[in-house]
């Protein structure tokens, strides 16, 4: 590694700690101010780092949309699953990771709950967008022309007496989703299971991932459901912080 290039992964690592102004770098980098002042040119051309009103120095954008696709390549389902698991073993219900994949979501994790009676979910199921938990969950948090195209295209297959079946209703129902935070499927896909599901928002406040925590009506009622709901969104929100999110 060339000894400029190791000069300034070394700013950049200082300035993610605390801005600093170009004279502060120089001395505690040990190097001229005028090498510390063609560092910080250099990184603040190319994105990596910002000059304030008062001459201190932080980290651009660029280092931070670097860092956000560093996080995105990671294995979610890895390091969500300690959050999960402990999600699982809290509630003894069964809990999922889904990941929107237009026009549905697909499980990609599951931890069956301790019931008798179980999900006939599997990992690499596709699910309806209108009629789960966590199908509204996804979609709810899509920008307004990606939402209102995507409830026109969907063909509200009706599942159950108690499915969406329009795009005006469904429309409304993402809206009660963003406003809550979290969606509930109250039999509405399987007539005999409910589901409460949340978010995992990326900083741009799209969402990829989601979580549900499923049970059979026949053992979790309706109010039981609900009192699961501050669980499932702690969980949602320890898995933003784990991504870095």
């Amino acid at each position: 590694m060339s000894e400029s290039l190791r000069r300034g992964l070394r700013v950049l690592a200082a300035l993610s700690d605390e801005p600093a102004t170009a004279s502060r770098i120089a001395e505690s980098h040990g190097v001229s101010l005028s090498t510390a002042v063609r560092l910080l040119q250099l990184l603040t051309e190319e994105g990596f780092a910002r000059r304030d009103e008062t001459g201190k120095y932080h980290v651009g954008s660029q280092l931070l949309q670097v860092a956000y696709h560093v996080v995105a390549s990671m294995d979610v389902r890895e390091m969500a699953a300690p959050i999960l698991r402990e999600l699982n073993t809290q509630t003894g219900q069964t809990v999922h990771l889904g990941y929107f994949e237009n026009p549905t979501v697909l499980y990609v994790d599951k931890y069956a709950g301790r019931s008798a009676v179980q999900m006939y979910s599997q990992i690499g199921m596709p699910a309806p967008l209108h009629c789960t938990a966590m199908g509204k969950a996804v979609a709810a948090f899509l920008p307004e022309a990606e939402r209102i195209a995507l409830a026109g295209s969907l063909d509200y297959r009706m599942s159950t007496d108690r499915t969406i079946t329009n795009a005006e209703d469904y429309l409304r129902e993402l809206d009660t989703v963003r406003q809550q935070g979290y969606a509930l499927n109250l039999g509405e896909h399987e007539a005999v299971v409910s589901a409460i599901a949340a978010p995992v928002k990326q900083p741009d406040g799209r969402v990829q991932y989601a979580i549900d925590l499923a049970a059979p009506n026949v053992v979790v009622g309706e109010d039981e459901l609900r009192a699961f709901v501050p669980r499932v969104l702690a969980a949602a929100a320890d898995i933003e912080r784990v991504l870095g999110y």
